[in-house]
């Protein structure tokens, strides 16, 4: 048993061999009842040792994912967990972790973030924490607060600045980090005043600010066909507070559906004038956003599996599939002339690197739609005002699916190989997969030790400049590359 105090009380964590664990730490009071559809409130003072040995609930979430998470969902969610060597003064690199899934599902406890590795091998004190999602978090109305999970996300960096010092962390040395919706709001935190001062380098994984996710009129018409669904009229907030848990997200799924359904999904950050005040790439390239050193990139084929479903379906539901995926592109804003010429510069490209599979063309579209080129502006827009900025492409070869899908990198970089939190027999744990994993390990914390991701593993990684583009393929032989794939990146000018 280990005891720590904290601003608010004293909590009790665990002692294993060669590091300690607290887990279920309250950063914020229950957001239930009256604080439903409130901003974070501080907690109150509490008197004994509040046991955090356990994980808390995690937020409610929007539909069951695959693989499930299986752990108690509940409003009172707001909690964060701790990794670290020990708690002491030494000051170590602070890692927090932001979860993606969409701003729908996901939570900071589950299997494939287990903090232990990380926190043991690269000597650093490791953060996992709850956001609310779905309308709980980004339910746009005029009468609550805009981007509740944006500041539950604030909250918790607040509650690591004034209290990681009691765990062996240096609160001026706070890296954040986080993957697809959390790789995104990586980028929000990087471009809002209201996060100034809270974080000194950042790593986005799969994410970018977009800015086709962002408009609040999409936003704000999910939030008026949410209220109708529930019957409330005027946004009446009061009678929305007394609505039970599980009609919130039965009437929220019958919006959003899925991840992979092509309904409107606008229950995610949106600009709101205030906490984000306008489109997060303008404030970058403003000169108006936190300006720290940055590791960003992407997998080398985030939605490979649709051509993968396409080339195993028959003639009758590829027709299907192939319009669903065109009618997504549309809905995008790309006009069709626009997508013609995509389709074909895509196909050309692609016919030579994957002669097997004829429907690449169309999942490297809507991965480069979702990520890649989202990515690459975010880099463009960063490097009016900074240049310490360093590229990536996650490129191991799944011995299931033969590329890196969305999210394949996260156990590569938590050192947790061995997870069933993943696709069944999508990454091998053996010596070639654990030798990337550490050199995975030994970039991200050398980069939250020192600001950059050079490490004797691997080649001279060089600052990424609108020319030379220089990317580090994290492969099982890690490689840097100059201009990768750029005939697929300029074909995008004007569209994207």
């Amino acid at each position: 048993m280990v005891i720590v105090s904290t601003t608010k009380g004293k909590i009790k964590g665990v002692q294993e061999a060669n590091y300690q664990f607290f887990f279920g730490i309250p950063y914020a009071k229950p957001p239930i009842g009256e604080l439903r559809f409130r901003e974070p409130h501080e907690m109150d003072i509490w008197d004994g040792i509040k046991d955090t040995t356990k994980f808390k609930p995690i937020p409610p979430q929007a539909y069951p994912e695959d693989p499930p998470i299986n752990q108690e969902e509940s409003e009172d969610c707001l909690y964060l967990n701790i990794w670290t060597p020990l708690a002491d003064d030494n000051k170590r690199p602070v890692m927090f972790w932001i979860y993606g899934g969409g701003f729908l599902i996901g939570a900071g406890s589950r299997p494939r973030l287990d903090g232990k590795r990380l926190c043991v091998y690269g000597n650093v004190v490791v953060i996992t924490f709850n956001y609310r999602l779905g309308v709980l978090g980004f339910l746009n109305l005029s009468n609550i607060p805009a981007n509740i999970g944006i500041l539950d996300q604030i909250a918790a960096l607040n509650w690591v600045r004034k209290n990681i010092k009691n765990f062996g962390g240096d609160p001026n040395n706070i890296t954040i980090f986080g993957e697809s919706a959390g790789g995104m709001s990586v980028a929000i935190l990087l471009s809002i005043q209201k996060a100034s001062g809270l974080f000194h380098k950042a790593i986005i994984q799969s994410g970018a600010a977009n800015p086709r996710m962002f408009e609040p009129e999409e936003s704000r018409k999910g939030a008026k066909e949410f209220l109708s669904k529930l019957n409330i009229e005027n946004e009446n907030i009061e009678e929305l507070k007394k609505i039970p848990l599980k009609m919130i997200i039965e009437a929220q799924y019958k919006i959003t559906g899925t991840f992979l359904d092509s309904k409107i999904k606008p229950f995610r950050p949106f600009v709101d004038g205030t906490i984000i005040p306008e489109q997060p790439i303008e404030l970058l390239r403003k000169g108006k956003g936190n300006y720290v050193p940055i590791i960003i990139g992407y997998n080398s084929e985030e939605l490979g599996v649709l051509a993968d479903i396409l080339k195993d379906s028959n003639k009758l539901k590829r027709k299907i599939i192939q319009k669903a995926m065109y009618s997504r592109l549309l809905k995008s804003k790309i006009n069709k002339t626009e997508l013609d010429e995509l389709i074909e510069i895509y196909k050309t490209e692609l016919r030579t690197r994957h002669p097997d599979n004829p429907y690449k063309y169309l999942s490297y579209i809507l991965s480069d739609l979702m990520f890649r080129i989202p990515i690459i502006r975010q880099i463009e827009a960063q490097l009016s005002n900074q240049s310490d900025i360093y590229n990536y492409i996650f490129e191991y070869k799944s011995p299931k699916f033969g590329y890196a899908m969305h999210t394949f990198e996260i156990p590569f970089v938590f050192g947790t190989l061995d997870t069933t939190d993943i696709a069944e027999g999508a990454i091998e744990d053996n010596e070639e997969t654990r030798s990337l994993s550490n050199t995975i390990m030994d970039i991200w914390t050398n980069f939250a030790r020192t600001g950059t991701p050079n490490h004797q593993n691997i080649p001279k990684w060089i600052p990424y400049d609108n020319n030379r583009r220089s990317t580090m393929i994290l492969g099982i032989n890690p490689r840097l590359e100059i201009t990768p794939l750029d005939n697929l990146r300029k074909v995008w000018e004007g569209i994207l």
